[in-house]
């Protein structure tokens, strides 16, 4: 049976083909630390605020971060290793590895991400430098942001601090729906390859959500950033978006 979105393998399945098949060489002692700081953070929403990186905006992170080998692999799925959507079953995941081809450094590994933009860790050097690169270029051509990892878990945010007393008693949540595609399609639909949801789509697959609007893009997220950055980038590719707030009160602190 070959997957289909009904059947799409969890997130689990894809840690353990990928550690079956796949080995990273030795590992440097900062992302022991990664590791440990990722664990750390748990479940909360976490930024980047780094101009030379997303100048103009804080640049929203996908996740909370690899906190073992496995976890690691599985940061570089649609990266490093692609799933073959027509070879593959639910039972048998096929790769390719983009090391193969030269379009990877075996040496990078995917540490973090914003909107698919990856946070890559060179661990052929014993600090971790952090490079960055712009997704759907058609290469990667990652550029320096941190001469070791330990500045980049220094620099990461986590969104949505405890409010001052004096702040505003409501707290907007965003979700922007894709509504229509525009006249360029095809242009919006490759797109949407780089979201978290839809990466998974290949062909077939991915034009059959021209019949499935309206398209969530982010759901009742505090983020203002990541809800700018989306109408900017869907409507810049001639598609229309649609953005619905959601007020929730805070709780009165206690007297």
């Amino acid at each position: 049976m070959a997957l289909t979105r009904d059947n799409w393998p969890s997130r689990a399945a894809i840690r353990t083909s990928l550690a079956t098949r796949f080995a990273l060489p030795p590992l440097p002692a900062p992302i022991q630390d990664w590791f440990a700081w990722c664990r750390s953070m748990g479940t909360r929403s976490l930024v980047l605020d780094e101009p030379s990186w997303r100048e103009g905006w804080r640049g929203d992170l996908t996740g909370s971060g690899a906190v073992d080998v496995p976890g690691l692999l599985a940061e570089m799925e649609g990266y490093r290793f692609i799933l073959d959507q027509e070879a593959s079953t639910p039972e048998h995941l096929v790769w390719s590895d983009a090391v193969e081809t030269g379009q990877w450094q075996s040496h990078w590994v995917v540490l973090q991400n914003a909107n698919g933009d990856p946070l890559i860790g060179d661990i052929s050097q014993p600090e971790v430098p952090v490079l960055w690169d712009w997704h759907g270029s058609g290469r990667w051509s990652p550029q320096p942001l941190y001469p070791n990892l330990r500045m980049l878990m220094e620099r990461i945010e986590v969104e949505a601090p405890e409010p001052p007393e004096d702040a505003p008693s409501k707290v907007l949540f965003y979700t922007v729906h894709l509504t229509d595609l525009g006249a360029q399609p095809l242009q919006v639909l490759t797109a949407l390859k780089a979201h978290q949801d839809y990466k998974h789509l290949a062909g077939a697959g991915l034009l059959k959500l021209k019949h499935q609007l309206p398209l969530p893009l982010l759901v009742d997220n505090v983020s203002g950033a990541a809800k700018d950055y989306l109408v900017r980038h869907y409507e810049a590719l001639g598609a229309r978006v649609e953005v619905v707030e959601r007020g929730l009160r805070r709780p009165s602190a206690p007297r």
